[in-house]
């Protein structure tokens, strides 16, 4: 029998980088779950904390304090197919996915069809193993429209798709539903924004929910305008940069990049990032018009088995003459990531003249 554990109350939305935060201090008590109840946390610690200590961590967010009794997670199974024991045939267990997600406290898998209909238990199960987790996600189909955004099915959890996501200390407001996120574009987030110097003007096409703006901001006391056709995604935007410090300014805007960046801007951007992999191609004459000369874009596309990093740069390099510039020099063509089986994002870094 386990004693009332002290605790830690706090809303919700505050819940990822919190736990975290206590974590590094040595005052989350891991063999306890944490609870969630009408959109507040109840987080098992190790002792009992002063006030002045809990204000030094979290600073303004709003908490209480006081004991309760919690679930040992000593109880957990701790692997998914322990958890699914007896629920699932070997052949489905195989199936099982072995990597996930992770968008602050919500989980996202990908569950093959001969196994989607076992969904529900499979999300309860990985609560019991990933205790941590507040809500589990399946994705359904691709990201698709101009909003470019993906359909998800519930499994398990709180039912809800907004969370706040944290990279590096950059605080990031997003809801998979309304508008475009990837969890997989840490590195080049952090990539792009060790790139900027202090004073560039940097656009940004597609921003979605604004991560590389608020990753250079953070860094750089430089201006980035951050576009995207999506209202959603820059009501996010603006959450973030209220939950952020910012050395430089961004500047959001809800339009269609190409009408805005043609009628804004005529060869006086140092940066323009084109994070639109399936269709920034349709774009690159506007960045052209708007780029300075030596400016860098940074220029995101799919490639695999019918589109060969040659061809990548073979069309890109054709769209740029059309429009009247030359590239000058690839300063660098990499991998971002694996989009599907064969199938990568790749981003070339171009000089443009």
């Amino acid at each position: 029998m386990y004693s009332p554990r002290p605790f830690l109350r706090i809303p919700e939305s505050d819940g990822d980088w919190v736990r975290k935060a206590l974590l590094t201090a040595n005052l989350l008590d891991k063999d306890f779950r944490i609870e969630s109840r009408d959109g507040m946390l109840f987080i098992p610690l190790r002792h009992e904390v002063e006030h002045e200590r809990i204000r030094e961590i979290l600073g303004v967010v709003a908490f209480e304090t006081g004991r309760k009794d919690f679930d040992p997670l000593s109880k957990c199974p701790r692997t998914l197919k322990d958890a699914l024991a007896g629920t699932m045939g070997a052949e489905q267990m195989a199936l099982l996915p072995r990597a996930y997600d992770m968008v602050g406290d919500i989980a996202v898998l990908e569950l093959p069809e001969e196994i989607a209909s076992y969904g529900k238990q499979i999300g309860e199960a990985f609560l019991a193993v990933h205790s941590s987790f507040m809500t589990v996600l399946a994705k359904r189909g691709a990201v698709s429209g101009t909003s470019r955004t993906r359909q998800y099915e519930f499994l398990a959890g709180q039912r809800k798709t907004k969370t706040v996501h944290t990279e590096y200390g950059c605080r990031i407001a997003v809801d998979l539903a309304k508008a475009y996120f990837s969890p997989r574009l840490l590195e080049e987030h952090s990539r792009i924004a060790k790139q900027v110097n202090d004073d560039e003007l940097i656009i940004d096409m597609f921003t979605g929910v604004g991560c590389f703006p608020l990753h250079i901001t953070r860094a750089h006391d430089s201006r980035v305008v951050a576009i995207d056709i999506n209202p959603d995604a820059i009501r996010l935007l603006r959450e973030s940069m209220s939950m952020n410090r910012l050395r430089g300014e961004i500047v959001p805007v809800v339009a269609d990049s190409g009408v805005y960046v043609r009628a804004n801007f005529f060869k006086n951007a140092d940066r323009i990032i084109m994070n639109h992999p399936s269709g920034a191609l349709e774009f690159v004459s506007e960045a052209c018009h708007a780029i300075r000369d030596n400016g860098v874009i940074h220029y995101h596309a799919f490639t695999g088995a019918d589109n060969s990093d040659e061809e990548m740069i073979e069309k890109v390099t054709q769209v740029i003459s059309k429009s009247g510039r030359d590239l000058v020099e690839i300063a660098q063509l990499k991998r971002v990531r694996e989009s599907a089986p064969h199938e990568y994002q790749m981003v070339a870094d171009l000089i443009i003249r």
